[in-house]
Formats: structure tokens, C-alpha cells, sequence
């Protein structure tokens, strides 16, 4: 059985913009556009034409059941597209309009922390009506430097469960080596790179790279930190190398869902595919083996200076909190 395709309506917001006090959405709709495709912004660029309208106070949207956030190149697409394929879930993987609210871009970084908590809260109300009924679960997938932006999400979400896919950093960044992301370009902006970053300026790295690893530490530090106030409890930890297992015997049971024999075998068939491939026919190969193989002594330095000891402190974590 394939996604199901809606008929009905589904305007959603693609972009956000803050004007003359109000917070104004370019709306799309996407009735028609896969679900099963592996971002949101997929659906959008599927759609018809925008048009710009306020968007509207939260009005009794249900919160998301889980947050997912994670370093990137981490496995965390595989997780977020085989939610998708539960019929109780109702998956938005890395929206661009929240991460209009948390960008470096236009006003949004002078705006008050409580403008943007609320443009949070009512961007997700926005992406939660367009659950079917018996779609109970939604979950919210968040673009990995999101994660820099945590007391903020704690503020907008406060007491929603929390999901985070890492990797070890030194793979992270022969991925991110090979294929950089769109948010290193910041790096040749040294006053956006700070605010990126949360500090100045003078505190950006010389090189891209090193500018991830500077992202990628911050990361981990942040969501280390939360760990450590709320209690892990209210996070799971998955390493990349717990996947695709860990679906079924970790993520599956936190939140309460029991897949039913024919979703069992979605997810089977899922986890042996490419998740980024929207085609679904590439096939996944495990890939930490030759990424370690590929680290450089300059990149391990990187890793080593700026991200592992985050990393390694997380793993005792989730250890210690029995997420084996």
C-alpha cells in the first residue's frame, strides 16, 4: 500500500516573514503532493502557487508527540520517512518556514525571544491540522542546526519528548567534507557566521569545515546540557550505529506505537533503502567504515578539539540511562 494522497485541502505554510508587528506565512497547498517523500519542502515545491496571508494563533492544534533532532548525515531521514509509513503518524521533516524563525536572515534575529517562541508554536499548529483523524501521532522533524536554538524549543514545546540521532563527529565531517551543507556558506560571513553560531564574530573558524565542527560541538554541548537538566528521560538518545534496529526495539516503543503486521514489513522494506533517495530504489549501505577510513589528521583534530568529548559524554548518557 503506498502513501495516501489527499483530496482535501492542505494549505500549509512554506516561508515565514515578520511585518509591521504581524506574523505573515507564504502559503502553499499540498493536497496531492507524497507524503512519503523525504522532506517537507519536497511537498511544497510539488505544490501550486503561494499566497501571502497572516498565520493564524494556534487554536487548539494538537502539540507534536515527539520533536526528532539530530547532528545530520546521522541516519536521522531514515527515521523521520519510516514514521511516515505508520498510519498513526503524521510526519514534517525540517519545515523551511520554522527555520525562517530560527535563521540569521531579515529581522528574525533581533526579534524577542517571545515573538519567535510564539511564531514557533503557531507555525506547528499550522502543519498539525493537516493530519488526517486517524493520524494521532505528529511528529516533527527539525533541520539539524536547529538544535543550536534548544532553550528556544523548550520554550515553544515545553514538556514534548524529545528524539535525537548522532553520529560520531570525525564521520560527520567526511560527510560534510564530501558534501557540505547549505548553512556552511555562513562561514564566509563572519557577523552571520557569530550569530549562527550564538557568539561574535571573532569566534568563527578560519575554514568551512572547521566552522562545522564548531556547529557540530555546539550542538552536542546543547543537547548534552538539556540532557543533564530535564533528566534523560524526557530525550531519547540513538546512536547511528543502533539503526536501523533501533526503530523497531527503541523509537517504536517510546512512543507508544505497535506497527500492524503490514507496517512491519514497510519498515523492513524501508530500512533497506536510501532514505534521502525520494525514489525509494537506491539501496542503503552502512557507510561508518569508510567514513573513518577517510578521516584526516587535520579532521581529526577538528573532531577531537571541538566535538568529541560531547559526544563521548552523551553516549555515557544514554548509557546510563539504560538507552543501550
Amino acid at each position: 500500500m503506498g502513501p495516501v494522497l489527499s483530496v482535501v485541502p492542505q494549505p500549509v505554510p512554506a516561508r515565514l516573514h515578520h511585518e509591521a508587528g504581524r506574523i505573515m506565512a507564504d502559503w502553499a497547498d499540498i493536497a496531492g503532493t507524497d507524503p512519503g517523500l523525504p522532506f517537507f519542502d519536497d511537498r511544497i515545491a510539488g505544490a501550486g502557487p503561494v499566497w501571502r496571508a497572516e498565520l493564524p494563533l494556534t487554536g487548539g492544534a494538537p502539540a507534536p508527540a515527539a520533536l526528532i533532532l539530530h547532528t545530520g548525515r546521522c541516519g536521522s531521514t531514515l527515521v523521520s520517512r519510516s514514521l511516515s509509513l505508520l498510519t498513526r503518524c503524521h510526519v514534517v521533516s525540517e519545515p523551511q518556514a520554522l527555520n525562517d524563525v530560527l535563521s540569521v536572515d531579515g529581522v528574525w534575529p533581533f526579534l524577542p525571544a517571545a515573538t519567535k517562541v510564539e511564531a514557533l508554536q503557531r507555525v506547528a499548529s499550522a502543519l498539525a491540522r493537516i493530519a488526517r483523524p486517524d493520524q494521532d501521532r505528529f511528529i516533527l522533524k527539525l533541520s539539524s542546526w536547529n538544535a543550536l536554538h534548544l532553550p528556544l524549543l523548550d520554550q515553544a514545546f515545553p514538556g514534548v519528548p524529545k528524539l535525537f540521532v548522532y553520529r560520531r563527529p570525525d564521520e560527520i565531517l567526511v560527510s560534510l567534507r564530501d558534501r557540505p551543507a547549505g548553512w556552511m556558506r555562513r562561514a564566509a560571513h563572519r557577523m552571520q557566521a557569530g550569530l549562527f553560531l550564538g557568539g561574535t564574530p571573532s569566534q568563527v573558524a578560519d575554514t568551512p569545515l572547521a566552522f562545522a565542527a564548531q556547529v557540530l560541538g555546539r550542538i552536542l554541548a546543547g543537547v548534552v546540557r538539556d540532557v543533564e537538566r530535564q533528566g534523560a528521560g524526557d530525550w531519547l538518545l540513538v546512536p547511528y550505529e543502533a539503526l536501523p534496529q533501533a526503530l523497531t526495539t527503541q523509537i517504536l516503543p517510546w512512543l507508544g506505537l505497535i506497527p500492524t503486521a503490514e507496517e512491519a514489513d514497510r519498515l523492513a522494506l524501508a530500512a533497506g533503502r536510501h532514505a534521502k533517495d525520494p525514489t525509494g530504489r537506491q539501496r542503503f549501505e552502512p557507510d561508518g567504515t569508510r567514513k573513518r577510513a577517510a578521516v584526516t589528521a587535520d579532521l581529526a583534530a577538528l573532531a577531537r578539539d571541538l566535538a568529541d568529548a560531547y559526544h563521548d559524554r552523551l553516549e555515557h548518557l544514554r548509557l546510563q540511562a539504560g538507552q543501550a
